[in-house]
């Protein structure tokens, strides 16, 4: 027979409560009064403040090609518009002293001549003044357009860049060899003693061909050093 063994109840512990923090109390931020931003100014409002334009009829502008664009103002002296101005000039002086004669109020042949005499000025003075077009002159890494049609590629200025040289008006003139011709370019013209257009074109296209063409002539150069015997 298996003796009996008496063993203790296990007493039962009461669970132990456990303290929840209390949640703090949400606090609804303070609507704060902004004050209206001012105003982005205008372009009107920037060139009132800093002047008028300093570069009348002039612009300067990099271009997607990596080029630099210059758009100026010339005129246009070709002799279909000189042949033109002159035309029109004889049709109305013509029409006018026509009328004059055969169909004029004024019977005095004295105020016709006057009046046929101030009326030949004025068509004058109204035709007299040359047509003023707007150019364009693009510098890119290989080359010179003119124009958007006229290229001119700069391996072919074999014995130098173009420059700037002034004429006996007073314009600037930009020549140079090109292939085994002398080419003048453009003429960058002076519209009255105080108009510096041209010096200051003359300036910005010679830093552009300095800036675009000088890094092609360094690398061209290098190349040759390090290949003596290569023939073009």
């Amino acid at each position: 027979m298996r003796p009996r063994i008496s063993s203790s109840r296990p007493q039962r512990c009461p669970p132990i409560a456990r303290r929840v923090p209390r949640a703090g109390r949400l606090t609804r931020p303070t609507a704060r009064r902004v004050a209206p931003a001012a105003p982005a100014p205008s372009a009107a409002s920037f060139q009132a403040a800093s002047g008028p334009d300093p570069y009348l009829d002039y612009g300067r502008y990099l271009t997607p090609e990596g080029g630099v664009l210059f758009v100026y103002k010339d005129l246009d002296l070709r002799w279909r518009y000189t042949i033109w101005r002159v035309f029109a000039w004889t049709a109305a002086t013509g029409y006018e002293g026509w009328y004059l004669r055969h169909h004029s109020p004024v019977q005095s042949v004295w105020i016709n001549v006057a009046c046929f005499l101030a009326i030949a000025a004025l068509n004058y003075l109204i035709v007299r003044k040359p047509i003023e077009v707007y150019r364009r002159a693009e510098i890119r890494p290989d080359c010179m357009i003119f124009e958007g049609a006229d290229v001119f590629w700069l391996r072919r200025m074999e014995t130098g860049w173009p420059a700037f040289r002034p004429d006996k008006d007073g314009n600037q003139v930009l020549s140079g060899v090109y292939g085994t011709r002398f080419v003048e370019y453009l003429t960058a013209r002076r519209f009255d003693d105080n108009d510096r257009m041209p010096d200051v074109f003359a300036a910005h296209l010679m830093e552009a061909m300095m800036q675009l063409w000088a890094p092609l002539l360094t690398g061209n150069t290098a190349r040759a050093g390090s290949h003596p015997r290569q023939r073009f």
